[in-house]
């Protein structure tokens, strides 16, 4: 493995990076509190309990801090014992009305990827369907297992978003929550780079979850970790977690010469150079990772050649020009604008407090200067998203 340079002055995050990658991370930062904080905000804390746990310094380390780190451990087993048991119900009940599905991202990975699934820190869980009849016929496949929708999930158009969002609470209060989506990656710039045919003939099975589950193959794994972080990036103010960055790491350890010869060809077939040369070059930064210096030149020359310039993720604007510019025809261009500006009402109702459809109009009003102004100065309009 490559040694990694220093990438940040934040030096919490540079303590449980060392730890992630198995170095000795060298004396603990003091703020014990701030370092559980950051470690949780990273999606990493069961990761460093489970590398530091088995370091041979484990017991030098504060006793409330790992009796924090052992206490969420358990909790996170716990959670993800409960959560696969659903998954492989809702997988089971979607193979029952015949509908083809593909696991995306962090549920994906995690059985993938990690040497124990609960290591992997996510919110919900993505599940990739074929087109939007097949996630509305899902939808009502998940309504009889008890899930529900939040107004807020029919606030964008199709053109804008490409999920929709769906939960249901247990008797013990946990939260199953299930993103359904009907194009590979939410971001309009990147929405149509693969259909589900090009996914599914590449998919592996996932025994773990059931007969019925099945994940993206590395290759293609590797090009939405990559997509998937930018994305982030893009709509989170430039949020960059640890998490996003091992996924990355540790699919593109496990990756062969052909396979990297596949990751290459597809980026510069799809415009992907940039996202890709992004990602596994922060990667290596922060976990060392090994890249082949014919596939890091290839990335290189096709990132100059894209128009999607990583460089300017402080430029909203500009991304969003793009993702417009690359819808096919006027008549979805308009579309576009439409949705883009006019959300449904029912979402507006939810996030203003709307009693009366006569108040919409100026709250449409207020909604569209608010992302004009937050647009001029460089930040994302809207609240956090969930990250997974």
């Amino acid at each position: 493995m490559a040694s990694p340079s220093t990438p940040s002055p934040d030096p919490i995050r540079a303590w449980l990076a060392a730890v992630m990658r198995g170095a000795e991370p060298g004396a603990m930062p003091p703020d014990e509190a701030g370092l559980l904080d950051t470690a949780r905000a990273e999606g990493v804390l069961t990761l460093c309990h489970h590398r530091l746990r088995r370091a041979p310094t484990w017991t030098q380390y504060p006793e409330p801090l790992r009796e924090a780190l052992t206490r969420h451990a358990s909790q996170a087993v716990a959670v993800e014992l409960i959560r696969a048991a659903e998954l492989r119900d809702v997988l089971a009940a979607l193979a029952q009305a015949g509908l083809p599905v593909l696991l995306l991202k962090g549920a994906a990975l995690a059985y993938t990827l990690y040497p124990e699934p609960h290591l992997r820190n996510r919110c919900d869980t993505d599940l990739l369907l074929p087109d939007r009849d097949a996630v509305e016929q899902a939808w009502r496949v998940f309504q009889t297992l008890g899930y529900q929708r939040p107004a807020t999930a029919t606030a964008a158009g199709e053109l804008v978003s490409s999920e929709l969002g769906c939960y249901k609470t247990t008797g013990s209060g946990l939260i199953h929550a299930l993103d359904i989506h009907w194009r590979w990656s939410n971001a309009t710039l990147f929405a149509g780079v693969f259909t589900f045919a090009e996914l599914a003939e590449a998919k592996v099975p996932i025994p773990a979850l059931g007969p019925h589950a099945q994940g993206l193959g590395s290759v293609h794994a590797l090009l939405l970790a990559c997509v998937h972080r930018m994305t982030h990036r893009l709509q989170d103010n430039d949020i960059d977690r640890l998490i996003w960055l091992y996924d990355i790491h540790l699919l593109a350890e496990g990756l062969t010469d052909a396979q990297w010869r596949q990751v290459v060809t597809l980026a510069e077939a799809r415009a992907l150079c940039g996202s890709c040369c992004d990602g596994l070059d922060s990667a290596q930064r922060w976990f060392g990772t090994n890249r082949p210096d014919e596939v890091l030149n290839r990335l290189r020359a096709g990132t100059a050649r894209e128009r999607f310039d990583p460089g300017q993720l402080r430029q909203p604007w500009r991304l969003e020009w793009l993702a417009f510019c690359a819808l096919p025809s006027t008549r979805l261009r308009l579309r576009w604008i439409g949705q883009r500006l006019f959300p449904d009402s029912d979402y507006l109702r939810e996030q203003y407090g709307v009693r009366h459809w006569l108040g919409l109009p100026w709250f449409y009003g207020v909604r569209i200067a608010r992302g004009i102004v937050l647009r001029v100065l460089g930040r994302r309009p809207g609240p956090p998203r969930r990250r997974v």
